[in-house]
């Protein structure tokens, strides 16, 4: 579970309702001062409506649905972020892999190398490669291909 994302999802929704359901009463209260501030108030039987149709702007019925649809295109977004929140996994910062090598002379000894600790985020598709190598790496070590000198001598190579 991603707490931040389900956090998110709940203020776009809480954001969202209250939007939604004042759309209608912000937009009367934008246009009276609106008009108010453009005619000064002082012009008797000039409707709000006409004033703004002249200048070009849609009337009320027109715009109110589009905020309103807006605000739940958001409310959709909170509950999408809400769901990958709940749903999606946490990536581990740290992956620990113990490196392990059978003794050729003894093969029933196994010696334990090193562990090390790779980082789960890539900067750049050039960490992600020497990642690649380094298990490759790995893989050879552990089958006896190579000894643990020319690991850690191929190992600093890559690094």
């Amino acid at each position: 579970m991603r707490i931040k994302h389900v956090i998110i999802g709940i203020f776009l929704i809480l954001i969202s309702v209250p939007g939604y359901l004042d759309t209608p009463n912000l937009v009367s209260q934008m246009i009276h001062s609106m008009m108010g501030a453009m005619t000064g108030g002082s012009i008797p039987g000039a409707g709000s409506g006409s004033i703004l149709k002249q200048m070009g702007y849609p009337s009320r019925s027109t715009v109110i649905p589009l905020i309103q649809y807006s605000f739940v295109g958001l409310a959709v977004a909170g509950f999408g972020f809400i769901v990958f929140g709940a749903v999606a996994k946490k990536i581990p910062k740290k992956v620990t892999v113990n490196l392990v090598t059978k003794n050729m002379e003894a093969p029933e000894k196994i010696e334990k190398v090193k562990e090390i600790h790779t980082s789960t985020q890539f900067v750049d598709e050039r960490a992600q490669t020497n990642l690649r190598s380094l298990r490759i790496l790995q893989e050879r070590l552990a089958k006896g291909e190579i000894t643990a000198n020319e690991f850690q001598n191929l190992k600093r190579l890559l690094e």
